[in-house]
């Protein structure tokens, strides 16, 4: 398995090259810094002039950085696969080192992978193609370094006829940096995700106590409930023995005309009225505990309205926060199940806390969207409240710190304007991913590029309804 190739340990991520530790000092990165001269293959190879170069034809110093960078590991293996390996019993790095050894000559390994990478790369390779000088190859590498397209862009450069070896070395020591910046951040990404799970955490806990209460709350309800019915049932059988008692005594006393009896029908009487008095003060507690009833009811639908935002927010921010959510590329992420494809739309925030909107501005980063804030008329001018607003596609708005004439002057400038107007009860960190998702679910089926020069309107939303004042 390629025993004789540089050995480097590939991440399965694209644009990530990492060196295995106990490999020591890593060969292709020394002799690529040392040798600066023909980029031309091995002695007697030399290709022809204005024709791309193959993938065996490259220094063998680049195809490890090639093999890990400009497709992924699942693309290797399935090649692999191909071919007749096991892959199954092979390791990524496995994988990784076969075809680093089999792309130093031309043979049936290398020609699936060149293959693979042209078909994968046609889009960068038409582009790179129109270049007729180093200068436009040396700017074209800097935009593809810009817009993160560096897979496709790195393929393009290297074999591209007019790149030489000082631009080689340069797009070499850029993928080998950019490597260690993809490592940093997800570290501090994965730190930040275990503290989102430790508070989801506490937030379900809190959410079943209070569940367990208000059930224990109902079924207490619900015995006293049965209680005051039975309680009822038994006056009023009561209430129909003293009135069939009461119409004996009638009739007794039509007969027999006595005093004494008429004495007895008025005792029963009044035993009647008490008994038809006390039946009436059950049915009004009967009321009470009904009306009661209804309240509680009302009170655990809020609260389980309250719990499915909470769990809704939270959720929204733990799939931005996800390392595995691939980063948007323009358009082409927009079914991405962790990250919303905002598809380069500016967000501008009114309002908010200082310490959270650089969480705001990284969050839409991530979503392939572009952020902008106005802090209400705190620092910021008001008068530019209104450049901003114009210039913005989706303004939210967080009521819960912000100046009135600014929350005033957001919400007619985008009734006027029929711009999405995205109000927040709150400014914590859940709600403004909850509501990014929500704006890329209401306008999904109307797409919106920014760098293609396209303006279509999306369609008006405002999420939570308009509360009386928002406060300072």
């Amino acid at each position: 398995m390629c025993s004789s190739v540089d050995h480097g340990e590939h991440n399965p991520v694209p644009m990530v090259l990492l060196r295995n530790p106990q490999d020591g000092e890593h060969p292709a990165l020394h002799g690529f810094a040392l040798d600066s001269g023909s980029t031309h293959p091995r002695e007697g190879t030399k290709p022809p002039a204005r024709r791309s170069r193959k993938l065996w034809e490259l220094k063998r110093t680049l195809h490890c950085p090639v093999i890990g960078t400009c497709l992924e590991i699942e693309t290797w293996r399935r090649l692999a696969r191909a071919r007749g390996f096991a892959v199954e019993e092979m390791s990524d790095y496995a994988v990784h080192i076969h075809f680093v050894g089999a792309c130093s000559e031309r043979n049936a390994s290398s020609l699936a992978a060149q293959k693979a990478l042209d078909r994968t790369h046609q889009r960068p390779l038409r582009r790179f193609a129109r270049a007729r000088s180093r200068e436009d190859l040396e700017a074209l590498w800097q935009q593809i370094l810009e817009a993160g397209e560096v897979p496709g862009g790195f393929w393009a450069l290297v074999t591209h006829p007019l790149c030489d070896p000082d631009l080689t070395n340069r797009a070499y020591e850029d993928i080998h940096m950019l490597s260690h910046q993809i490592g940093a951040g997800q570290r501090a990404d994965l730190k930040k995700l275990q503290g989102t799970r430790v508070a989801l955490e506490r937030l379900r806990k809190e959410s079943s106590e209070q569940l367990h209460r208000h059930q224990q709350s109902l079924d207490n309800r619900d015995r006293r409930l049965e209680e005051l019915t039975k309680q009822l049932a038994a006056t009023q059988e009561r209430l129909r023995d003293a009135r069939a008692r009461q119409a004996d005594l009638a009739t007794r006393l039509a007969q027999l005309e006595d005093t004494r009896l008429e004495a007895r029908l008025a005792a029963s009487e009044r035993r009647a009225h008490t008994a038809e008095h006390k039946a009436e003060g059950l049915r009004s507690e009967v009321r009470t505990w009904k009306a009661a009833c209804e309240q509680a009811n009302d009170r655990a639908d809020a609260w389980e309205r309250n719990f499915l935002e909470q769990s809704a927010q939270l959720e929204a921010l733990e799939r931005l926060l996800l390392p595995n959510a691939s980063p948007c590329n323009g358009c082409t992420a927009a079914d991405s199940l962790h990250c919303p494809n905002l598809c380069g739309r500016r967000i501008l925030c009114v309002g908010g806390r200082g310490h959270v909107i650089e969480h705001y501005r990284e969050i839409v980063a991530r979503c392939n969207g572009e952020f902008d804030h106005h802090d209400g008329g705190i620092e910021d001018k008001p008068q530019r409240l209104n450049a901003m607003l114009s210039s913005a596609d989706v303004v939210i708005c967080t009521i819960d710190n912000v100046s009135h004439d600014a929350y005033k002057r957001s919400k007619r400038f985008c009734k006027r304007s029929a711009k999405p107007c995205v109000l927040l009860r709150s400014s914590g960190v859940s709600t403004f991913a909850r509501a990014l998702e929500q704006v890329v679910s209401h306008n999904r089926d109307q797409p919106h590029d920014r760098a293609s020069g396209s303006h279509e309107p999306i369609r008006p939303v405002v999420l939570l309804e308009d509360p009386a004042s928002p406060q300072g």
